[in-house]
């Protein structure tokens, strides 16, 4: 059975968990996002994504594999407009190129809404959109799942309980005694690859659902199990629903409380009836109450995100595919930021300041990702907090900020991380093993180099300015560089040399220095004023006592004393946590996955075990501070 299987709707609630579902069943799944889109699944290395949409009919035809299986999740709910094109013109397109492309099955995945007897823009359309899959001579299989359940940030409820944490109410339209059949979410995962399997299952339209229906009243009820305050269960007339889903539909709502659908739906029985495919397939989903057991297990962390720039988009982009990370505050002064990553699928509240957004939410962790001298406020407040910290390099723009943080973290019990994302990049961890086994004796002297073509002329911003960044190529990028002499070979005991400013007025573009390490010396050579080098790039040279040592962060090159030249790459070297997903092959992708991920499993493990905690951070960054006292 050919398990090339292709999801359109990938980036949804019900599509995110599916594909993370399927990649780990072994299928390569080709998820169709939209342009300018966050995965919010796992990219595992089966998992292939395509940009495009179903309006997009050529995004389709290079991205279905020919013979492969189709999962059509992709639908609009309530759009007067654009529920039409996505959920019928889409449908067909969809049908087009699945014969154009000899797709073998389609599962599509409509909704009981069809059954209803008084339709709103989404029963209409999937209806429609049914039809379409029935008239279409493919092997096809159609789900029709009662309400989809789970845990995460979309989702009813994600909205639900959101709605309470504002306004400790709830609506409920009519009586609340319509019964549905509720169905956890990977549980219809599960029919969804049984059904794509089973190839002889031809031309089946299914309910999907619990075996025990439960009401409105008791759906609600389960929802907000746990939240610790008063709710009032508000009965709205049905034709007050009616009236005001008008409303919010005249006034163009871009996310109003709730939809016209939403009243129709809830208040007229569909009796989903799910017997038929259990029997088939001798599967039985959860009870509602058994799957609130597992929703109501918390996500592991709660992270905040202060500064929304490009490395904020960078950190969230990863962060939003684990699945035990819950992002709830997104925090920047720039409120048109928060529009923008909204629409790429990330989650969380916006707050203009890191006080407003503790006040109203639990956050275990925070990423500060903002400019070097809004840091440390920031890390002062976290700090008393005991909220664990992830800081983008540098973590302070003096010495005295150095002090200053270590006096208050005596105390202090969060995890403190800092992002020298070069010390998990696995060229760097490999030369770091062959210093430590001395295979080639001991150390003798190195020379480490940083240049860049960046810098030809006064410059403007934050960062050419002395108050702000605390210096130029030295703390920007320099803790990168010596971040890896620090992992290499440790402090040094004596620094001196010679620092230029060339082209700026207040910070330094260039800089020679000498490290003394009493058996060894060190030379370091920064520059940002480079011409004709468009790529930053790090070069190390290493005399060992039995060979030479070279690399450009990609490839190490070893000469031996007596013996021919031995060459390790990165891909060669061994993966330095396993599952690492690489995002951005081009920018360290991987070492950026792996900083966030162990900083995680700190805060979950509550144990600051990294190499670029703290005290990491101290020695580095002193190292810098101390330069520019001992250089002329």
């Amino acid at each position: 059975m050919n398990k090339e299987i292709f999801i359109t709707g990938s980036n949804g609630f019900i599509g995110q968990y599916l594909v993370n579902y399927l990649s780990q069943k072994g299928f390569v799944v080709y998820a169709l996002l939209r342009k300018k889109s966050i995965p919010g699944f796992n990219l595992n290395k089966n998992v292939v994504c395509i940009i495009g949409d179903l309006l997009n009919k050529p995004s389709l035809i290079t991205g279905i594999p020919k013979n492969s299986i189709v999962v059509n999740l992709a639908a609009n709910p309530y759009h007067p407009k654009l529920s039409y094109k996505v959920n019928v013109e889409g449908t067909q397109n969809l049908i087009d190129v699945c014969k154009k492309n000899k797709v073998n099955r389609i599962i599509h995945i409509s909704s009981q809404a069809t059954k209803i007897e008084n339709k709103g823009v989404y029963a209409k359309t999937k209806n429609k959109s049914d039809e379409i899959i029935n008239n279409s001579g493919l092997n096809y299989v159609i789900l029709k799942p009662s309400l989809v359940y789970g845990g995460g940030e979309k989702g009813l409820f994600n909205k639900i309980r959101s709605l309470v944490n504002k306004i400790p109410l709830v609506p409920i339209f009519g009586s609340g005694k319509t019964k549905v059949n509720p169905v956890y979410v990977e549980d219809l995962c599960k029919f969804i690859e049984l059904t794509a399997l089973n190839s002889k299952d031809k031309n089946s339209i299914y309910d999907v659902g619990s075996v025990k229906p439960i009401t409105y009243n008791q759906l609600y009820r389960g929802i907000v199990v746990g939240i610790e305050k008063n709710i009032w269960f508000l009965h709205i007339p049905i034709w007050v629903g009616i009236l005001f889903g008008k409303l919010f539909e005249l006034a163009k709502l871009g996310n109003p409380p709730f939809f016209i659908d939403n009243v129709l739906g809830s208040t007229q029985e569909t009796n989903c009836n799910p017997g038929p495919i259990i029997k088939k397939y001798k599967y039985e989903p959860l009870s509602f109450m058994e799957g609130l057991k597992l929703i109501n297990k918390k996500p592991a962390v709660n992270v905040g995100m202060v500064g929304l720039g490009k490395m904020g988009l960078l950190h969230l982009s990863i962060l939003s595919s684990f699945r035990d990370v819950d992002i709830v505050a997104l925090i920047d002064t720039n409120r048109k930021l928060f529009t923008t990553i909204k629409s790429m699928g990330v989650a969380g509240n916006f707050y203009e300041n890191i006080e407003e957004a503790l006040k109203n939410e639990e956050i275990n962790a925070v990423f500060v990702l903002t400019p070097t001298f809004t840091h440390l406020p920031i890390i002062k407040t976290l700090l008393k907090k005991n909220i664990s910290i992830f800081v983008e390099k540098p973590a302070t723009l003096n010495q005295g900020q150095l002090e200053e943080i270590t006096k208050l973290k005596t105390s202090y019990k969060g995890i403190f991380n800092v992002g020298y994302t070069l010390l998990f990049k696995r060229i760097y961890r490999e030369i770091k093993n062959i210093i430590d086994t001395k295979k080639y004796g001991k150390i003798k002297s190195f020379e480490i180099n940083f240049e860049h073509g960046e810098v030809f002329g006064k410059r403007n911003g934050w960062m050419f300015s002395k108050e702000k960044s605390g210096g130029g190529v030295l703390m920007n990028p320099g803790p990168h560089v010596f971040s890896l002499i620090n992992l290499l070979f440790g402090k040094p005991e004596k620094i001196s040399g010679d620092i230029y400013k060339i082209y700026s007025l207040e910070v330094d573009d260039e800089a020679r220095l000498n490290l003394d390490y009493k058996d060894f010396e060190g030379k370091a050579f920064l520059s940002w004023s480079v011409k004709n080098r468009n790529i930053a790039t790090t070069t190390i040279k290493i005399n060992f006592e039995k060979s030479e040592l070279n690399t450009d962060g990609n490839i190490i090159e070893i000469i031996p004393t007596n013996g021919k030249m031995i060459k390790i790459s990165e891909k060669d070297s061994p993966v330095l946590l396993d599952g690492t997903l690489n995002i951005n092959p081009d920018a360290n992708g991987e070492a950026y996955y792996i900083e966030d991920r162990l900083f995680v499993d700190s805060v979950k493990d509550k144990k600051d075990a990294n190499i670029n905690n703290f005290e990491f951070a101290y020695d580095t960054e002193s190292m810098i501070f101390k330069s520019y006292l001992k250089s002329k």
